[in-house]
């Protein structure tokens, strides 16, 4: 038999799911990613997949605007990179 340890249960915590993680992209002169930095590992990229763009919360002090890249790199895989279009900076999305 389990105790009752007559705490209240609740979900804990909010954590976001999914953040992206800042990396490191070398781009090419039409601001395209051509390389990522990963912890410490470099990946050639093999060719662009998929493009896209996100203009989101217009309205609020921090909007969103993302220019999102699905990549194959050199050696099989496959990740999604967007470009802040307000703040230039790269990042990762894990999906």
């Amino acid at each position: 038999m389990v105790k009752n340890p007559r705490k209240k249960a609740g979900p804990g915590p909010i954590r976001a799911l999914n953040q992206p993680e800042p990396v490191q992209v070398e781009e090419d002169g039409r601001r395209r990613p051509v390389a990522v930095t990963l912890g410490r590992r470099e990946g050639r990229v093999a060719s662009i997949e998929d493009v896209w763009e996100i203009e989101d919360e217009w309205w609020r002090q921090h909007p969103i605007s993302r220019r999102y890249y699905r990549v194959l790199l050199e050696g099989g895989s496959s990740i999604t990179l967007f470009r802040d279009l307000l703040n230039s900076l790269w990042y990762e999305q894990k999906t």
